[in-house]
């Protein structure tokens, strides 16, 4: 089995677990178990992780740059409160990005034969 996920690093304090959890989309939280061990306990062995998060960052600030770019338009497609509640979700996810407390990988795991 193979797929991208956003997650939540281990090892936050609580504070910054919460503001990820509030910064990501709304399934990013594992209950602080890492994805790997999930894996694992689902019977899953040879458990890789590809760290993709620099290409999330640069995917997060390109939606926030085309949407600036095609604002007129979608503020009267979408309206203005949309686009804002995206903008901003747009930022607060970079900042989190940035700050360390979001990642993105691909995991690749097979089950024992």
């Amino acid at each position: 089995m193979a797929f991208y996920t956003i997650f939540i690093p281990p090892g936050l304090s609580t504070a910054d677990y919460r503001r990820a959890a509030r910064s990501g989309p709304s399934a990013v939280t594992s209950r602080r178990r890492e994805q790997a061990d999930l894996l694992r306990a689902a019977g899953f062995a040879r458990v890789r992780e590809v760290d993709v998060t620099a290409e999330f960052l640069t995917t997060t600030r390109a939606w926030l740059d085309a949407r600036s770019r095609f604002e007129a338009e979608l503020r009267e497609s979408d309206g203005a409160a949309l686009f804002e509640e995206r903008q901003e979700d747009s930022r607060r996810q970079a900042k989190a990005i940035e700050d360390g407390l979001l990642r993105r990988a691909l995991f690749v795991a097979e089950r024992p034969r």
